[in-house]
């Protein structure tokens, strides 16, 4: 009976390491300091946060901590208490310089760039931070877009079984182009502009009695954005407003009454609309929150949009994550509920890779803080994806992005009754945009 007791003893004093050794703030201190210089980081951090825990919160135990988590490499961790050293001694070097290199290496550059301006003049000099620039960096992407919707209406009869009259209009391919700049202006703002151009090549089709008449023409559509990151102390708001001209010139025919017979017409039509938006982020721990809300007026719809994104980094760190968003969207009184998951990992020491899916009726939403509208006129039931992102140079990052989309196509024919009646086609498009981004 002896025997088991000493064995039950020793094995709880094993189990529970320093974790004992907690009756004073001088035990603490002792106990973290000695694992500190042993570099035990996963028991320091151990140790760490259960003296936090017990109310042993103070300047030098939250920087052991820190740099523990630091060591492992579990940045958004060390952040969460290196903030909390800093703001008991917001003057120490050290702690503010692991707190600079604990945001760069969480994603956090905003932050990291408030946070120089604490810096004491050593500091600045040592570490060297980017300079506040004009003219930050430079983007460009461009891409195309393909589907299978022709080949779709090759063998599709738009006349129907009456053979009175049928219409369509046909989406057959896409390119697109966007340059953009970004300026930094000060440690807590930036801001970035760009303009886009995007070309759809269409087929308007309508067919009288046997007889089709074909029409190809252009959509040409002009975008400006413009946005902005402010960065506060707790968190991070951006507002964004888009711009959008479109021009285009389709046929259309009209019955005549008095002759019967069908009078063609090819009418230009110009128009603008526009998206806006606003973002407030959160950083917590290992959690990134995001709540979005916008007003758009798009092709002479009202759109309201809500929504709440939750990043989470279960290893601490960037090399893996996932994003689940919901967005809520009122259009005209009609509720859309649309939904995302993302999950990103990195792949090799250059290369990181993203894939993911957005469900719902995606006709006339925004996103990426209105950078992406998809103002079609074709109903986009789902799509899904994945992009790489490489910074290939100090200045120079490469990216690509593969898009399928799932859609549906309307068109109209009259029936034996003389009623026009809708019928709906689904098909599928693929896009490809590639881009540049340099950073000066």
């Amino acid at each position: 009976m002896y025997k088991i007791f000493v064995f039950i003893f020793l094995l709880f004093f094993f189990a529970n390491g320093h974790a004992q050794n907690m009756s004073n703030t001088a035990m603490v201190e002792q106990n973290s300091t000695e694992l500190y210089f042993d570099e035990n980081w996963s028991d320091l951090t151990k140790y760490g946060e259960k003296a936090i825990a017990k109310g042993y919160d103070y300047f030098f135990l939250r920087t052991r901590v820190g740099i523990a988590y630091y060591q492992q490499k579990k940045y958004k961790k060390a952040v969460r208490h290196f903030e909390k050293a800093v703001q008991f001694n917001s003057g120490d070097k050290l702690a503010l310089e692991y707190l600079y290199y604990s945001y760069i290496f969480s994603g956090r550059e905003s932050e990291a760039r408030a946070l120089v301006s604490l810096f004491p003049v050593r500091l600045k000099y040592l570490i060297n931070p980017p300079k506040n620039k004009i003219i930050e960096s430079v983007y460009c992407e461009g891409g195309v877009s393909s589907g299978n919707l022709y080949n779709i209406y090759a063998n599709t009869d738009i006349n129907g079984p009456a053979n009175i009259y049928g219409e369509a209009t046909i989406t057959k391919s896409m390119q697109y182009l966007h340059f953009g700049l970004n300026h930094q202006l000060g440690n807590k703002l930036s801001v970035y502009h760009g303009y886009s151009n995007i070309k759809i090549d269409l087929t308007r089709r309508i067919g009288i009695y046997l007889k089709d008449t074909l029409d190809n023409y252009n959509l040409t559509q002009h975008d400006y954005y413009l946005s902005c990151i402010q960065q506060f102390k707790h968190f991070a708001i951006s507002p964004a407003v888009h711009f959008i001209n479109v021009n285009f010139g389709k046929l259309n025919a009209t019955k005549n009454l008095f002759t019967n017979k069908y009078v063609f017409t090819k009418k230009d039509t110009t128009f603008i609309n526009y998206a806006t938006s606003l973002s407030l982020i959160k950083n917590i721990g290992i959690y990134t929150y995001n709540l979005s809300a916008g007003f758009a007026q798009l092709n002479g719809l009202s759109q309201i949009q809500a929504g709440l994104a939750l990043t989470y980094y279960p290893f601490k760190n960037t090399n893996i994550y996932g994003t689940s968003s919901l967005v809520y969207l009122n259009e005209n009184y009609t509720n859309r509920i649309i939904s995302i998951q993302k999950v990103g990992f990195k792949v090799m020491p250059k290369l990181w890779t993203e894939i993911g899916i957005t469900y719902g009726n995606l006709q006339n939403y925004c996103e990426n803080n209105a950078f992406v509208v998809f103002n079609t006129g074709d109903k986009i039931l789902y799509k899904c994806g994945i992009s790489i992102t490489s910074p290939l140079f100090k200045h120079f990052e490469f990216s690509m992005r593969y898009d399928y989309f799932n859609r549906e196509n309307i068109y109209y024919r009259t029936n034996y009754l003389n009623k026009v009646e809708s019928l709906t086609i689904n098909y599928k498009t693929q896009t490809i945009i590639g881009g540049i981004k340099w950073k000066i």
